[in-house]
Formats: structure tokens, sequence, C-alpha cells
């Protein structure tokens, strides 16, 4: 056990120590920080609200724009000028755009919107909304109707909806909250992703490293191939679990400091019923990832000839993580499809898949018991085999992936 704790020991601290350990959690700690603190930032660099000119002949349609003005945007100020003022003062950039109205003979509004950039759709839309409604005003009084009769004449239709769902688990969830889930998916993925595939090729890299070296031929002669490689793999692993942890203590803190709520709504996102359960299985799904990406590399690592050859034999693992990445990224809009259904219980793929998954109320419990199942199953499996293939290729230089699969599985026990 000695032996282990040494091995351990000095793979954990190598690896704590290094550079590009210490720079990326830098750089997420830096990145987390800025996150929890973006509407602070970005008020450090907005102009305040903007100013908006209104050019109109008929003094009641300013009065109804000014009124209706967060409908317009949201905290402008408005102000009366003429057309030539309008011009020049979008050109000097004293107004952010302006509103050019006209009242045509029969009654009828047309609106022009200038501005130094482009105009959206949106905000074209929402000045079309606005100026039909003081359009229908006109026309009303023009005919003689009453507000009663006008009212009537505006009166929306109601529109509701109701979702039949498979499982009680099902809910509605608000857009707000669907964007919530969105985000902490999006992210998740990514820096799911990164962290796996990270130390997955790092414990490839170290095992090819020893083995084409001749190094190993040395460690061997006072530690069994099989302690070194678990302590290899538990070193790697650690360091992690480490690098998580500080990840998760500066979110807490991040939480607990700063205003996250005044953020999130400041973004129009909440949290809601499945934040808890989305989290959890993130949590779990990296791990399980960890595990299983690490084990595999060491397996691919150690039937490697030659140290030149280590990208092409991690390239299964390449694939199948790239495979399970950009099936989840694209999926996280619309995670209820067959494919992702059935990806969701594919080991090696599940960690990423089942997290998009889990972001929606219609993902059941015993599904993700199952995912796990699956994946602790596949975990085992792999490490019987990188047992294998660690004790019986570690001082075998064959080449080609097929002939060292051979050596491992034809070996008679």
């Amino acid at each position: 056990m000695s032996k282990f704790w040494a091995t351990f020991s000095l793979t954990y601290k190598n690896k704590v120590k290094a550079k590009s350990f210490m720079i990326f959690t830098a750089v997420v700690i830096i990145l987390m920080l800025g996150a929890s603190n973006i509407n602070k930032i970005i008020d450090l660099f907005d102009d305040g609200p903007d100013k908006v000119g209104v050019v109109s002949s008929n003094n009641e349609i300013y009065k109804v724009i000014k009124s209706q003005g967060n409908q317009l945007d949201e905290g402008a100020k408005f102000s009366k000028v003429s057309e030539k003022q309008a011009r020049s003062q979008v050109k000097s950039e004293k107004l952010d755009k302006a509103y050019i109205i006209k009242l045509n003979d029969n009654q009828k509004l047309s609106g022009k919107i200038l501005s130094k950039d482009t105009v959206s759709e949106q905000d074209k839309q929402k000045l079309k909304a606005t100026l039909s409604t003081i359009q229908t005003q006109f026309v009303a009084n023009s005919l003689d109707l009453s507000q009663g009769e006008l009212k009537q004449l505006q009166a929306q239709s109601d529109v509701s909806a109701e979702v039949i769902a498979n499982n009680a688990k099902s809910s509605n969830l608000s857009e707000a909250q669907k964007g919530f889930n969105t985000a902490i998916v999006y992210l998740g993925i990514m820096l799911m992703f990164f962290i796996i595939f990270n130390y997955a090729s790092q414990v490839a890299m170290e095992i090819a490293t020893e083995k084409t070296s001749r190094v190993i031929e040395m460690i061997i002669t006072s530690v069994s191939p099989v302690t070194h490689l678990f302590a290899k793999m538990a070193g790697v692993i650690a360091v992690a679990l480490t690098q998580i942890s500080i990840f998760v203590v500066v979110g807490v803190i991040c939480f607990l400091t700063f205003d996250i709520s005044d953020m999130l709504q400041g973004f129009k996102v909440e949290p809601n019923e499945l934040t808890l359960q989305l989290v959890v299985v993130g949590f779990v799904s990296l791990i399980i990832g960890i595990f299983s990406y690490i084990i595999l590399a060491s397996i691919l690592g150690s039937i490697t000839s030659r140290i030149e050859d280590i990208n092409q034999a991690l390239m299964p693992m390449t694939l199948v993580s790239m495979i399970a990445f950009y099936i989840s990224l694209f999926s996280v809009m619309n995670p209820d499809t067959l494919l992702v259904k059935i990806v969701s219980f594919i080991p090696l793929m599940s960690p990423f898949v089942m997290f998009v998954r889990a972001s929606t109320p219609d993902v059941a419990t015993w599904e993700i018991m199952v995912s796990v199942a699956l994946s602790i199953i596949t975990i085992f499996v792999l490490l019987w085999i990188a047992v294998r293939s660690y004790k019986d290729t570690i001082l075998s230089f064959d080449k080609g992936f097929v002939s060292s699969m051979k050596r491992i599985f034809n070996k008679k026990n």
C-alpha cells in the first residue's frame, strides 16, 4: 500500500503544480467571478438609458408614444424634435435614434426609424404595434365610436395551453425558467467535455511516455504493474476532483457574496424545480465521465508502441466523445428526440446526453438510474480490461491496435 501512495502522491503533486492546471483553474475562476457580476460590468460600459427623439406634427401622437415608451424602448428618454434636429442629433450621436411619425389624410399613420446602427426587426414591430393602436384610436374618433365600442373592437382573444404528459412529473416551465436550464446545460456540457478529455489525454500520454521511454521497466521492478496503474489513475482522478471542488467552492462564494438573483432577473431567467435535478445529474455525469474516459485512455495508452502514435491510438476515444458532445450540444433546444433518448443509455455517451435530458420534466427518475447503472457497469468492465492490458502489453511493443487487443484477450489466465 505504501508503494501505491508513493506513486499516487507523486502523480497528484506533479499535476497540481503544473502550470496548465493553475492557468486553467485561474481562468475559470475569473470567468465565474465575471459571470456573477456581468450586470455590473455591463453597467460600467453602458452610456445610460437610450435617448429617443420623436418627430410628429400631432402633439397627441407624441404624448401616446411617450406614455408607452417602455414598450418601445425600456428605460428610454423621449423628447420631441423636428426632423432636421432628429437627423443632425442622430448623426452626432446626441440621440440614439429617432421616430418620424406622419399622419396622412385618411387617418393612416406611417413611421420611420432613424439610427446610425442597423434597425432590428423587433424594433420595427414594436413601433408598428404602437402606431397601429394610435391609428385605431384615430379611426374610432372619426367614426364617433364610444370608448366601450373601441375596447370591444380592440379586445384580444384568450389562448391557453395544456401540456398532456406521459408521467406525473411533468410541469409547465416559463420561458425564463427554460432559459435558465438551457444556460446551465450549455455551460455544463462545454466544461464537462474539456475537463474529461483533458485528464483522459494526460493519463494516456503519461502511460505511453513511460512505456516507450522504457522507464516502466525500472518502475515495475519495485512496484507491481496493477498497483502502479491504479495509483496513476487515482492520482489523475484526484486532481480532477480537486479542480472541480475549487470550482464548487468559488461558485458557492459567488452565490453567497454577490446578488445573483438580481443578475438573473436582468437577463430574464430564473431557477426552477428542475434546477436541483439538473445540478445533481450534471455532477454525477461529470464524475462518471471522468472515471470512464480516464480508464479507457489508460487502455489505449498502454497498447501504444510508439509515442508518435498516441493521437492515433486515442482516435476511438476522441470520436466517441466528440459524437456525444455534438449530439448533446445540438439537442439542448429539443432534448426529447428518439436519438437523444437512445444515446442517453449508451455508456461513454450517456454522461453528456443524459445531462441534457435532465433539463426537461419529461425524463423519469428510473431512466436516470438505469443510465447511471449502465455507466457504472461499464466502468468496472473497462477497469478489468485496463488491468489485463497493462499487465500484458506494458512490456510489449506489438505494432497495431488489433494485434495488441489480440494479445490481451488471447492470453490464457
